[in-house]
């Protein structure tokens, strides 16, 4: 599993929150049922959206952390700088 954050459950958390307060506004209100029902949908899927955009916004984020290791146990890092230097040194012959 990678490390950094589990955006995976965020839109799903943005929008059941948003649900659950447009339902206790909505019942405040004295909304009708139908009114009531219709308004949680146009939430839902509204929040559902704004959730999948902060996921990806998050996301973009993401960064391998500073001591990212490959598969053979050496430093990520170390060996994109050693192949630049090598891609420079037939250039400069």
């Amino acid at each position: 599993m990678t490390e950094g954050m589990n955006t995976k459950r965020i839109p799903a958390l943005i929008m059941l929150i948003a649900g659950a307060i447009a339902c206790i506004v909505t019942y405040m209100n004295h909304y009708d049922l139908k009114e009531m029902l219709t308004t949680l949908i146009w939430v839902l899927l509204i929040f559902l959206l704004i959730g999948l955009v902060v996921k990806k916004i998050l996301d973009s984020f993401h960064m391998p952390g500073e001591n990212a290791v490959d598969n053979e146990g050496e430093v990520i890092e170390k060996q994109e700088e050693e192949a630049a230097e090598e891609e420079k040194e037939p250039e400069e012959k």
